[in-house]
């Protein structure tokens, strides 16, 4: 049996907190041309690569799909550029 490598969830994160809740992580290793492939559609989708992966996986294991983002530029605050 392998090590798992997921990291526990972390809550003391500075900055908004996600819109599809608490996360945690894992490291995950595909073949290079998985890679080439999912990168292509989550941007035909609009996707962060990341938000392409738990679409699909959540579609896959009839799952919540949850409200994708990892832009968080609505948020925050514009700041002018220094001069």
């Amino acid at each position: 049996m392998s090590k798992s490598s997921a990291r526990p969830t972390r809550s003391a994160k500075p900055g908004p907190t996600p819109r599809w809740g608490e996360r945690s992580y894992v490291s995950v290793g595909w073949p290079k041309e998985h890679r080439r492939r999912y990168e292509r559609e989550a941007s035909k989708s609009g996707l962060s690569l990341n938000e392409y992966v738990i679409r699909e996986m959540a579609k896959l294991h009839g799952l919540t799909v949850p409200p994708m983002t990892d832009d968080t530029s609505s948020e925050q605050e514009q700041l002018p550029l220094g001069a």
